[in-house]
């Protein structure tokens, strides 16, 4: 009896010291609703129009693709049933066979078939509405819907490639077709003749073709929560320009009933506020007052300063995951002045890149010498950084045949028989000190080599659209980087070829590339082409950064490597 109060009294002692050693944490909000910063305001919300992450992130919630990667970047059944059944056809054709979930239903209770699949590609590749997404389904050729089962079709694809199945299950989400085209426009619409780009073109005279373009890019159908409907775990719910997009999960969402047997449907958030907060500091200032419980895209410095403050340390989670983007800057080798590749080569030299890295991202960075993930088995390893080298640059100018020869401190040369400086227009975005920061630098070391660079401050938008329509010197750009890399995209000749890279050998190679099913000799082909677009430096490589990411520790949550480094619908309220 003794011993047993003494061992109680002992344990008292200790709980009670507990409860004044360990320090309690109060966090301002309990509930489970997720609010997630976005540094910009989404362009729009329909998932087949938007073209910024902002638009995709939020409208992603609401949608679902028939398949998607996991953690191993294996693309895996999303809203179908399982893997397909994929028989090989005449004429280099493939077809792949899919069944949608039996539970898959719209918010109406009406079930996703295969014919809404067959009316998202009809939309896409109406001549008349403008989806990027279109060169991603150019190879499909026929879907054909089971009249007994309408959720299981069969999509055929000509020529077959590496990314077929990628483009067929991956590269868009479905929508419904009973909402989003009530009058059935689309319907007497053949798909063939879709596909087909002479009778497309007629297509685009269509009354009929017409009337749903012009309702589907109406401005309702891009952010009027009535047309924003997808089969998704949530719906969208209002959206405040410049202020916040709210997501809801839906009540007895379909995927709650199964997400034991297809973990991939989880969503734990009742609701999602994406807040806009573009100003730096105000983020910073959001996250000290428990404002946002996740963000991407922080600075370096804040980051830094983040984690070293207590009281943010004990309520926030600080990560920092590699990201699937790079950053470059971009030559216009259709000018003159750029269309040598050894004055490319020698503006790559006076690019002090390592510099770059630690003093404006403070080391949150890595060298990329090519357009492929750096842990991909594709990635050509034997290519080295360009070293930062005024010598070597001033050198490759002069074989060039520049030189100062009025001695103000710039290169020229003639070209068509007129003098001309060696100098150019380097345009960046507006609103990021670290862009600002870097064209300072950029130009201050490109002066040590004779070049004059001249930096200008556009918005983001104006700057993509000078490079999508070649009206520039040199740009600061980014691109996202894919588990396949399909360079034909940006790299083929008469493709969305930014930069004027390439020649018909390389567009040879870039052919082959798809329809090599080898994966060595792919890997090989990969490579090489690699090689050749590292000699040109049409896009000087910089570096892809490690995303700097705060999460609350009010959730349990793991980060990835896509955009923007998390899933917020896996934010589960601990």
């Amino acid at each position: 009896m003794n011993i047993s109060k003494t061992v109680l009294f002992c344990l008292v002692i200790v709980l009670c010291s507990a409860s004044f050693c360990t320090k309690s944490v109060d966090y301002k909000r309990s509930g489970n609703s997720v609010i997630v910063r976005l540094e910009s305001d989404a362009d729009r919300l329909n998932t087949i129009l938007t073209q910024t992450q902002y638009g995709r992130i939020p409208s992603d919630l609401a949608h679902l693709n028939l398949m998607t990667y996991n953690d191993s970047f294996e693309l895996v059944p999303y809203l179908v049933k399982a893997q397909p059944i994929i028989k090989d056809l005449p004429n280099d054709a493939v077809s792949y066979t899919f069944e949608i979930l039996d539970e898959a239903v719209w918010d109406d209770g009406k079930p996703v078939t295969g014919k809404d699949y067959l009316f998202t590609l009809k939309t896409i590749l109406n001549p008349k509405v403008e989806a990027v997404i279109g060169p991603f389904v150019e190879e499909i050729k026929d879907v054909q819907v089971d009249p007994k089962n309408p959720k299981r079709f069969t999509v055929v694809m000509s020529p077959k490639t590496i990314y077929s199945l990628d483009y067929a299950t991956n590269s868009f989400s479905v929508i419904p077709e009973h909402i989003l085209d009530p009058k059935g426009l689309m319907k007497g619409i053949p798909f063939s003749d879709l596909c087909n780009p002479d009778k497309a073109d007629a297509l685009a005279a269509n009354p009929k073709v017409v009337e749903f373009a012009e309702l589907f890019s109406s401005q309702p159908y891009s952010n009027d929560p009535k047309y924003l409907v997808g089969c998704g775990p949530y719906r969208i719910e209002s959206w405040t320009a410049g202020e916040k997009i709210v997501v809801k999960k839906k009540k007895d969402w379909w995927g709650d009933k199964i997400v034991k047997t297809h973990p991939l449907l989880t969503a734990f958030p009742d609701e999602i506020i994406f807040k806009i907060i573009v100003d730096p500091a105000a983020t910073t200032a959001a996250i000290k007052n428990e404002e946002i419980d996740a963000t991407n895209r922080l600075a370096p410095e804040d980051f830094t300063a983040l984690q070293q403050n207590e009281a943010v340390n004990e309520r926030y989670n600080f990560l920092n995951p590699t990201t699937m983007t790079y950053f470059c800057v971009a030559t216009n080798t259709r000018n003159p002045k750029l269309a040598d590749k050894r004055v490319r080569k020698a503006i790559a030299h006076v690019l002090d890149v390592d510099e770059l890295i630690q003093e404006l991202y403070l080391g949150f960075g890595e060298r990329i010498c090519s357009p492929v993930p750096l842990n991909s088995p594709d990635y050509n390893k034997k290519l080295k950084p360009i070293p930062f080298d005024i010598n070597k640059a001033k050198a490759f100018l002069a074989e060039a045949g520049w030189k100062d020869s009025n001695n103000n401190g710039i290169v020229d040369k003639m070209i068509d028989g007129k003098s001309t400086e060696l100098s150019l227009t380097y345009f960046y975005a507006a609103g990021r000190e670290t862009s600002q920061q870097m064209a300072l630098l950029f130009q201050d070391n490109a002066k040590k080599a004779g070049i004059e660079i001249k930096p200008q401050a556009l918005e983001g938008r104006e700057v993509m659209g000078r490079w999508a329509s070649h009206d520039f010197d040199l740009l600061s750009a980014g691109r996202g980087l894919a588990p396949i890399w399909s360079p034909e995209q940006n790299w083929r000749t008469d493709s969305d070829n930014r930069s004027g890279f390439g020649n018909a050998e390389t567009d040879a190679l870039i052919d082959q590339i798809p329809v090599t099913f080898d994966a060595k000799k792919r890997r090989a082909m990969y490579h090489r082409l690699q090689e050749m677009i590292y000699e040109e430096q049409a896009e000087i490589f910089l570096f892809t950064l490690k995303e700097c990411i705060a999460i609350h520790k009010r959730f349990e949550a793991e980060p990835m490597e896509n955009s923007p480094g998390f899933a917020p619908s896996e934010f589960k309220l601990k």
